[in-house]
């Protein structure tokens, strides 16, 4: 009697030794999968801050991407002193928002109305009030952008178009505005030069895991997730093969979530037909170059757009 009562504890046991050894390669590869899902399908910004809280005129607008049609809306504010043809357009960083309010963006789109630039702000897609619920990290968002690009064109009849995007808009900043022949200036803050190797040697400090063995079970998640190919999102192969744009990078030497090597990377593969400009700020986090450098960045970014976005 006493050896079934063992036997029967030894069976018991070793059935309960037998679920942690199935669920930790279980846990081990839905964890990073968990998180993989999150990145690409971020909970959308949300929008508090207005232009009218700025003392600027604007007029709620929507247009459709050119991707796939995800309806995306967006703010259009007239220069403050005339009729303008020359337009900035916003692109904002990764789980943010039009307003950019963590750098007080609209402080700035205030300067740029009162200099007589015209300026369209835009939610991409699955954030602000835009439609869609996945994030591609560039890959959608540059169609985003050339929709943008196309609405200034068709529906205000701008002749002039500058580009100012931060991180993941700075990137999509440089793709669309190197094919879009209305674009003459961009102006890239914190960009990253090309997804695929970006990922692969940054992500970590998005997931909070460790690279390995991690960042190639969570790209790889990212990729079937979003049913995209990475290396379609290079900026430094758009910039290296343009003539006639002009270039400004904007950059902290103390950024961590994208390092200022990438700034460099593409500025140093832009070619002599083209306009370069390359600021490194320092002591930043990762795309607060202007909240901590109002001034200087104001009078940076103003000087390079009033020297290069002209009217023929």
């Amino acid at each position: 009697m006493l050896s079934e009562e063992k036997n029967g504890e030894s069976s018991k046991s070793g059935k309960s030794l037998w679920k942690p050894l199935l669920a930790a390669p279980a846990l081990f590869f839905l964890a990073p999968l968990g998180v993989g899902l999150y990145l690409t399908h971020p909970f959308p910004a949300k929008t508090t801050k207005k232009p009218m809280e700025y003392g600027l005129e604007f007029e709620d607008i929507e247009f459709f991407s050119r991707k796939d049609q995800v309806k995306l809306s967006g703010w259009w504010i007239p220069a403050a002193s005339k009729k303008s043809k020359k337009t900035v357009i916003t692109a904002h960083g990764y789980m943010n928002e039009r307003a950019m309010e963590r750098i007080d963006g609209l402080r700035l789109v205030k300067v740029l109305s009162e200099q007589g630039y015209n300026v369209l702000m835009f939610d991409f897609r699955n954030a602000g009030k835009s439609k869609g619920k996945t994030t591609g990290i560039g890959y959608f968002e540059r169609h985003d952008l050339y929709a943008a690009i196309d609405y200034a064109i068709q529906e205000k009849h701008q002749e002039k178009v500058a580009l100012l995007g931060w991180s993941m808009g700075a990137a999509a900043a440089l793709i669309a505005g190197c094919e879009h022949p209305a674009v003459s200036v961009i102006i890239a803050d914190s960009p990253f030069c090309d997804l695929e190797s970006f990922l692969k040697e940054n992500l970590s400090h998005w997931t909070k895991l460790p690279k390995r063995p991690f960042t190639p079970i969570v790209y790889h998640s990212m990729r079937k997730l979003l049913k995209i190919d990475p290396t379609e999102v290079s900026p430094i192969n758009h910039v290296k093969n343009t003539k006639g744009k002009s270039f400004f990078f904007i950059h902290s030497k103390s950024d961590k979530a994208i390092p200022y090597a990438e700034s460099e990377k593409l500025f140093q593969s832009i070619s002599s037909e083209n306009q370069r400009e390359l600021w490194l700020t320092k002591d930043c986090e990762h795309i607060h170059s202007y909240r901590l450098h109002k001034n200087e960045y104001t009078r940076r970014v103003l000087r390079f757009l009033n020297r290069y976005l002209k009217l023929d």
